[in-house]
């Protein structure tokens, strides 16, 4: 477990901050801030429309969280980077990257680069979504500090328009977010669970009160429960203290 102000870059709490991990879905996280530097950088438009590749829906069909998509759906990547960042969609995650990127490898290669720009020393990333494997992604607390904290600072106004919803409706489907801290703690506007067998129950969040934010790591918590509390009383002993 990390916790960290922001804003002074003090960090308040660290229980092994450099110890690799495998972070299961909260490699969405930095596939969302390669996202959001491509889309300020003008070479990603928002309503830009995404084909659905066939054989990619086969392939991501019921591999744990998805938009259902199907081959032949047109998709915006403003609603792929929704099912990102709000549901953790795999298979929104796959279509972005690869149709953005030409390629896992070039996606991949863009999600490093941005890795060792942040100073992200201890953190490689083989996936865009956080799918197992065999551990080619590994992260550590310390550096899930770092993402989030130029995620909130450099790209403020994507950060709120795409972390912290509650919910996401599409196609007639409407999934919630998982996020332990949203709507039930004051201040908390995201930013990613994950879960895995291998990767046990993981959390990156954020919450700001009287113009300051904590973010916080919980790595491999038992079970959703575990984190959640965990979470809860982390971010109540930081404002607090």
């Amino acid at each position: 477990s990390y916790l960290l102000d922001t804003g002074s870059g003090r960090v308040l709490h660290a229980r092994q901050p450099d110890l690799r991990f495998v972070p299961a879905s909260v490699t969405k996280v930095m596939t969302a801030y390669v996202a959001f530097t491509e889309i300020a950088a003008g070479r990603l438009r928002e309503d830009r429309v995404f084909p659905v590749d066939p054989a990619l829906a086969a392939t991501w069909n019921g591999r744990g969280t998805t938009l259902y998509l199907r081959g032949g759906d047109k998709v915006s990547a403003e609603v792929l980077l929704r099912g990102i960042t709000t549901v953790s969609a795999n298979d929104a995650a796959m279509v972005l990257a690869t149709g953005h990127a030409g390629s896992l490898a070039g996606w991949s290669a863009r999600m490093n680069a941005a890795a060792r720009g942040l100073g992200m020393a201890n953190s490689h990333f083989a996936t865009p979504n956080g799918w197992p494997d065999n551990g080619a992604t590994f992260v550590t607390a310390h550096d899930l500090g770092l993402l989030a904290t130029d995620l909130v600072r450099r790209h403020p106004v994507l950060y709120r328009r795409y972390f912290g919803q509650r919910s996401l409706t599409w196609h007639g489907v409407t999934q919630t977010n998982k996020d332990p801290l949203i709507g039930l703690f004051a201040g908390a506007d995201g930013i990613k669970t994950g879960f895995t067998r291998e990767a046990g129950y993981n959390y990156l969040g954020s919450a700001m009160r009287d113009g300051r934010r904590l973010v916080m790591v919980i790595g491999g918590a038992r079970s959703e429960g575990q984190r959640a509390d965990a979470a809860r009383a982390l971010m109540e002993w930081g404002f607090a203290a």
